[in-house]
C-alpha cells in the first residue's frame, strides 16, 4: 500500500499545465508522498528519512501550483525568490528520493532480491541527474534552450521508470 501511494505521488509530479496551472499538482503528489512514507517508515530508516523530506515539500508545492507564462526560457517572473524556492525544492526532492531508493534497495537487499536493489540504485542515479540538470538549467538557462528536447525526454523516461521502481517494489516487497 505504502510504495501505491510512492506511485501515485510521482503521477502527481508530472508537470502537465493549462493557462499556467498545474492540472496535477504537485502538493497532492507530496501528500501522498507523505501518507505512502508513513506506512513504510517501520520498514526501516530510509523510509523515515524521506518522509521527513516530503513534509516540508507540501509546503513548497504551494507556490507551484499557479505559475504565470513564461515569455522567453530561463525567465522567471518571480525572480531571485521563485528561482531560490525552485532549487531549494530540487534538492529537498533529491533528498527524499535519494532516501526511498535507499529504503527499497535496503529492503530488496534483505529478500536477496539483487535485481531490485540494483533497479533502485540504477533509478536513483537517473534521477539524480536529471535533477543536476534542471538546477544547472535554472542557474544557466541557456542550457535549457539548447537542449530543451532532450530535458523533456530525459525527465519523462526518468519518472516513468521511477513509477515501474515503485511498481515493482509493491508487487515484490509488500
Amino acid at each position: 500500500m505504502g510504495f501505491n501511494k510512492l506511485f501515485w505521488g510521482f503521477i502527481f509530479l508530472f508537470d502537465f499545465r493549462i493557462g499556467g496551472i498545474d492540472i496535477l499538482p504537485d502538493i497532492i503528489g507530496y501528500i501522498l508522498f507523505y501518507q505512502g512514507l508513513s506506512i513504510l517508515e517501520e520498514k526501516n530508516e530510509y523510509f523515515g528519512k524521506a518522509k521527513k523530506f516530503a513534509f516540508p515539500m507540501i509546503f513548497l508545492a504551494i507556490f507551484d501550483i499557479y505559475q504565470p507564462q513564461i515569455n522567453e526560457i530561463g525567465d522567471n517572473p518571480l525572480g531571485v525568490v521563485g528561482i531560490l524556492m525552485g532549487i531549494t525544492s530540487l534538492i529537498l526532492g533529491i533528498m527524499m528520493v535519494y532516501n526511498i531508493c535507499n529504503g527499497i534497495a535496503n529492503e530488496a537487499r534483505l529478500t536477496n532480491n539483487h535485481q531490485l536493489e540494483s533497479q533502485a540504485n540504477n533509478r536513483w542515479h537517473l534521477y539524480l541527474i536529471n535533477n543536476i540538470i534542471i538546477i544547472a538549467g535554472i542557474i544557466i538557462p541557456m542550457i535549457i534552450g539548447v537542449f530543451f528536447i532532450v530535458i523533456i525526454i530525459f525527465s519523462l523516461v526518468t519518472y516513468v521508470l521511477m513509477l515501474g521502481l515503485m511498481k515493482t517494489a509493491s508487487h515484490t516487497l509488500e
